[in-house]
């Protein structure tokens, strides 16, 4: 199968692209600041019961 790769992005589209990026990552760096975080160890439970009879919910943040 072949692929096709994506179109160049105009130098707009990087700027935008760049941009949201950053409000995300400052989004993000809030979270963390707030103790809006999950334990490692939930979330690798959580991976480890995917695709098995006993899936448990999304982990949630602790605030």
């Amino acid at each position: 199968m072949e692929t096709i790769p994506p179109a160049a992005e105009s130098a707009m589209e990087k700027q935008q692209r760049l941009a949201y990026e950053a409000d995300l990552l400052r989004e993000a760096f809030a979270d963390v600041a707030a103790g809006r975080t999950v334990a490692e160890a939930e979330v690798d439970a959580w991976i480890d019961c995917l695709g098995t009879r006993h899936e448990r919910p999304l982990p949630g943040s602790k605030r």
